[in-house]
């Protein structure tokens, strides 16, 4: 009986050191009267001890003088990099077949395995499921699993060849080793006394391992952008050196997310956290040391602010409306836009309590108002524009004339009369909306004229759109009074007119008796 021989892993003297490996065969074994021989290493690589990659590529499986044993297959690449902070390694095989005693053990379409090793923090990874032992389709782990086979070999009966197969990825903070699969054979059977056991060795596809380089303290050179908003989430990237995979990023004590270390360790990405408004020092920390910090300035983004009130709500489309916005918050504001249109005369009060500003002019309809701040806005309500109305124009006065007592209820005719919100100019003086009657439709009004000299006055009205176009109302000099000047029925006023007039002549006839 022979016994196979143990396969150690590829020495590892220093930090920083890497190695890989694609096929390892060392199968040596006497089970029976028969012979079992085949050894050597396809595709290994060391990386260079002053640093760079050592790498093979395309190498074919081809065992010299093997015995019983028949390993076809290619070694895709197998690379070794040693760096300042990481040192790493990969191997990748391809179609590989393995047979033993006439038996296949193993049938292997494509393996890859990975390793990586940077100052306190070490990796490995695997990759290939099509895996086939003894022609059964298997999905490889850590934990080894046994497969048999009958096989024919001279001195035994009832013979098996025994196959314990794994995947080992292993490893401690500063060095690590991955094999993809490992396959320890043996033989069994029966030598016509007794039972044994003969040990065959083992074969080792896809193999990678690195030790960590020494730890570096790193360096931080610069912050891009050096600001941004205080609820976080601004990528950022810094640049420096000794950046390791393990690296962490403090905002004034708070760890940042999503850190992303490029692979030459000069660079890396992450995302702010929350913060308060003002400076904040970043620093960058690996298992080397910590950088000394970089400066970050957190800007109000609205999200400290809270708005109570608006007011007014509502004003014309032309713009003009002096709104006041109350709440807290508002130190930092820098304007308020209007539907994205900024306000004018923008104005904070030293509590940052109260805003006024004056509205832009806007399609007439809601408009959202928000407070501007340096990296964000806060939603200040709604704001609603009128259409903007047409100034009012005359077409008619009726009647057109009048007395110069006044008292004359003249209509006008025309468009653009505001119920409520109309004035009448004539003769100097302004009739008030309060005597002003006009029509639900804008379309006419109705005023008594004041007492005014003979001749033309000028009629205009007047509503918060403008003035209207000027009309003439003529005053006619000794007109009599009439019921409908005095607002009377017409038949009172005729009445009033005889009444005086008997008065009148009453009154000559005593003076000639006196």
């Amino acid at each position: 009986m022979a016994a196979g021989l143990g396969l150690a892993p590829p020495a590892l003297a220093a930090p920083g050191d890497a190695a890989a490996r694609g096929v390892v065969l060392d199968l040596v074994g006497d089970p029976g009267d028969e012979s079992v021989q085949a050894q050597g290493s396809f595709g290994s690589v060391t990386a260079p001890p002053g640093g760079g990659t050592d790498d093979e590529t395309g190498v074919d499986v081809s065992p010299a003088d093997p015995v019983n044993v028949v390993a076809t297959g290619t070694v895709a690449e197998v690379t070794a990099t040693r760096g300042t902070i990481t040192s790493s390694a990969s191997s990748r095989l391809a179609d590989f077949t393995l047979n033993v005693l006439g038996v296949e053990v193993l049938d292997v379409s494509e393996l890859e395995v990975t390793a990586q090793c940077s100052a306190g923090h070490t990796s490995a990874g695997a990759t290939g499921d099509d895996i086939a032992v003894f022609g059964q389709q298997i999905s490889i782990s850590d934990t080894a699993q046994e497969f048999t086979a009958d096989v024919a070999v001279t001195g035994l009966t009832n013979a098996t060849l025994r196959a314990v197969v794994d995947r080992q990825l292993t490893g401690t903070p500063n060095n690590v080793i991955a094999i993809n699969v490992r396959a320890v054979l043996s033989v069994a059977g029966f030598d016509g006394a007794e039972p044994v056991r003969f040990s065959l060795g083992q074969v080792i596809l896809a193999e990678a391992s690195c030790q960590s380089p020494p730890a570096v303290p790193p360096t931080a050179s610069t912050i891009s952008p050096s600001s941004g908003p205080q609820s976080g989430g601004q990528p950022v990237t810094i640049t420096g050196t000794g950046f390791t995979p393990d690296a962490t990023v403090t905002f004034d004590g708070v760890a940042a997310t999503d850190v992303v270390v490029a692979a030459d360790g000069t660079s890396l990405t992450a995302v702010t956290p929350p913060g308060t408004v003002g400076p904040a020092a970043v620093v960058v920390t690996t298992a080397g040391g910590s950088t000394p910090s970089l400066p970050y300035t957190y800007l109000a983004d609205g999200t400290g602010a809270e708005v109570t009130g608006l007011t007014p709500r509502e004003g014309p489309a032309a713009g003009g409306t002096t709104v006041t916005i109350t709440g807290s918050g508002f130190g930092a504001a820098t304007g308020v836009t209007f539907a994205g249109v900024a306000g004018t005369g923008f104005t904070v009060n030293p509590a940052g309590t109260t805003i006024t500003v004056v509205t832009p002019p806007n399609p007439a309809g809601p408009a959202s108002v928000e407070v501007v701040f340096p990296a964000g806005t806060s939603n200040a309500g709604t704001f609603t524009y009128r259409p903007v109305a047409a100034a009012p124009g005359i077409e008619s006065l009726s009647p057109n004339q009048g007395g110069t007592v006044g008292g004359t209820v003249v209509t006008i005719r025309g468009s653009g009369f505001v119920p409520g919100r109309t004035t009448v100019g004539i003769c100097g003086r302004t009739i008030t909306a309060g005597e002003v009657t006009v029509a639900a439709d804008g379309r006419s009004l109705t005023f008594r004229t004041p007492p005014c000299a003979a001749g033309n006055a000028e009629v205009r009205v007047t509503t918060p759109a403008g003035t209207s176009n000027e009309a003439a109302f003529h005053y006619q000099a000794n007109l009599p009074v009439t019921g409908d000047s005095l607002g009377l029925p017409v038949a009172a006023g005729l009445t009033m007119l005889l009444t005086g007039a008997v008065l009148l002549l009453a009154t000559r006839h005593r003076r000639r008796r006196v």
